[in-house]
């Protein structure tokens, strides 16, 4: 099975107006309990021009905080429809590129590097503890002191140790 479709802008922009019709609108509906916002119309007006022609400026304008999904099993009705195209998403990359068995992988669409490298960390973290009993002292991450300031970051908020690999400083390499 293949999940690649090249689609025409216009069938990728009725495909995203329907996956943000399914999710909540957080200009009009009631959305207690989601951790969202709606961006300041003063700042972000949504009856720009360019956006009726940029479908991803629309998702972020419609969902400024990306709220995601892990795409097994059912998604929160409010993210009904993005959890669809990450599960689109997912699937090109994992069945299609990596040739992975369908409905074989989980994960979702990170907003940018921070995130991705603390939800790996939290992963392999977890990953750890549950298949091999390992206890959070036990287990370490290995980077250079030149990595993402998101390494230090993750290893605080996870309670792990980060071994960092010195990088001359006259040349930059390890």
């Amino acid at each position: 099975m293949r999940y690649w479709k090249k689609l025409t802008t216009a069938q990728q922009q009725q495909h995203i107006q329907q996956a943000l019709s399914d999710n909540v609108n957080f200009s009009t509906d009631t959305s207690l309990g989601y951790p969202a916002s709606k961006l300041d119309q003063k700042v972000f007006p949504t009856d720009v021009p360019f956006l009726k022609d940029a479908p991803l400026l629309q998702v972020f304008v419609a969902n400024p905080n990306n709220i995601g999904c892990h795409t097994i099993g059912t998604s929160e009705k409010a993210f009904k429809g993005t959890q669809e195209i990450e599960t689109e998403v997912l699937n090109i990359i994992a069945v299609d590129i990596f040739k992975a068995g369908p409905d074989s992988i989980d994960g979702y669409i990170a907003p940018g590097g921070t995130e991705a490298n603390i939800q790996a960390l939290w992963m392999y973290r977890n990953y750890f503890i549950n298949e091999f009993d390992a206890r959070p002292h036990e287990i370490a991450i290995v980077a250079s002191e030149d990595t993402h300031y998101s390494i230090a970051k993750g290893a605080n908020l996870l309670m792990l140790e980060w071994l960092r690999i010195p990088v001359d400083p006259n040349q930059r390499h390890i």
